[in-house]
């Protein structure tokens, strides 16, 4: 599963960072979305479903499933939201761009076919 890390803006473009595990190698990778898909991003990395603990940090996962929300022009996605040892699944709303870069990210076998995307390095 793609590990949502972050989402930027930069001179009124807009970016998701996600982190691919393969092999117990890791990389992080920053890619282009549309502003409705970084207000989803950062919308995605403010859930709170468990109860906030001081010095735990909560990481955000895209789950492969999804579908097509009815009357709307967003679909149906799911994200693991893990908050040390606690995991949840919850239900969020994403546009078609959005959607398709995280389907992307989760069917990659090897790295080398993001390799025409930046790199970014782990924040500590």
């Amino acid at each position: 599963m793609p590990e949502i890390v972050d989402a930027l803006e930069r001179s009124e473009q807009y970016f998701g960072v996600v982190k691919i595990s393969l092999g117990g190698t890791s990389k992080q990778f920053e890619f282009g979305v549309s502003r409705e898909g970084y207000r989803a991003l950062r919308k995605i990395m403010q859930l709170t479903p468990f109860d906030s603990m001081p010095g735990v940090s909560r990481k955000f996962f895209f789950v492969s499933k999804y579908g097509k929300l009815a009357n709307s022009l967003n679909y149906r996605g799911f994200v693991r939201v893990e908050q040390g040892r606690d995991g949840r699944e919850l239900e969020v709303s994403l546009p078609k761009d959005l959607l398709a870069n995280l389907v992307w990210f989760s069917e990659i076998k090897e790295f080398r076919e993001a390799a025409h995307l930046p790199q970014v390095e782990a924040k500590r």
